[in-house]
């Protein structure tokens, strides 16, 4: 009896400190890892966010860019971080719905060491092209694809990242051959594309656009089944070709075992700051929308994905 008493006890206290912990926090900075250069649309969304976030928490939240190994890199530093609430991962779902299908092996799982905490915004991705490859529309790049096989060259953020399978799968459904080249960024793939270096890429949206306005790239078209709202003069791809939507969701991750009180703050917080009309106005200038969900919803997101993305992993052969 003396130690069901004291077992009751300790969870009790244990459930108190957690409110109490969460009253409190945070009493420090909070560090947010981004998984990707900046630049690119999850490095952009991030750091409006924590501009709101630093204004609600009373706390500065620091952005750290920890590009590289498809996402991997940021997310195992995160994962064996202490699980207080003061490391943070921005990423995008790739973490858990592509890496996990991608690596053979990873020093971390991402479903057992990492808590989904919010998510923030879902935004297309967009294929460009350097004026040189001579084409300005979806049908052309399929039609000198088809001409040429194995002279095109398409950039990614990175192996495993969503702009990596969104173009493995454009390819797919198209029916020609893309060599894909990987980078750590969105940012520094276009830096490529600029330089004449590869003929095309798929990108977040901020990376890419005012080169577009600026005619320096050829937009091919937003990785969606219809054009968005806020560029209505580029075409979906989805009108060519069907089956080749994906979407940024950007969303942040807590180390597993992060005290449920202090998640839940934190899943408010995000959800106040998206709200934010510069938040709005930001998502808004990249063709995004903000997301709220709780963390089991968006836990309930994540399963769907890693389904999703899965069986485009396996078709394409790709393995690191």
């Amino acid at each position: 009896m003396q130690r069901t008493i004291a077992v009751i006890s300790a969870a009790v206290a244990a459930t108190m400190c957690g409110s109490v912990g969460a009253q409190t926090y945070p009493t420090k900075p909070v560090r947010l890892i981004v998984a990707f250069a900046t630049g690119g649309a999850t490095d952009t969304f991030s750091r409006v966010t924590a501009a709101e976030m630093t204004k609600s928490l009373g706390q500065q939240v620091i952005v750290e860019n920890r590009p590289g190994a498809g996402t991997t890199i940021a997310a195992e530093l995160v994962a064996k971080s202490a699980a207080d609430g003061y490391t943070l991962l921005f990423t995008d779902m790739s973490t858990h719905a592509i890496t996990p299908s991608l690596y053979s092996k990873l020093n971390y799982n991402p479903q057992r060491d990492l808590l989904a905490v919010a998510p923030v915004s879902s935004s297309p991705l967009i294929m460009v092209a350097h004026p040189s490859l001579g084409v300005k529309s979806t049908k052309e790049l399929i039609a000198l694809a088809k001409r040429s096989p194995g002279t095109i060259t398409c950039g990614n953020s990175g192996v495993g990242t969503v702009t990596h399978m969104a173009a493995e799968k454009f390819r797919m459904r198209a029916g020609i051959n893309l060599e894909m080249v990987n980078y750590k960024g969105g940012a520094t793939s276009t830096i490529s594309l600029l330089t004449g270096e590869l003929s095309l890429i798929v990108n977040t949206i901020p990376a890419a656009i005012e080169y577009v306005r600026s005619k320096r790239l050829v937009a091919i078209g937003i990785t969606a089944d219809k054009r968005a709202a806020a560029f209505p003069d580029i075409p979906a791809l989805g009108e060519t070709v069907k089956g080749v939507d994906a979407a940024v969701i950007a969303a942040v991750f807590a180390p597993a075992n992060t005290p449920r009180a202090i998640v839940e703050r934190l899943n408010a917080e995000f959800a106040r700051a998206v709200e934010a009309p510069k938040s709005r106005e930001i998502f808004a200038a990249n063709a995004a929308e903000a997301m709220k969900l709780s963390p089991e919803a968006m836990q309930q997101m994540l399963e769907q994905d890693m389904k999703t993305w899965a069986d485009v992993v396996k078709a394409t052969g790709v393995k690191q």
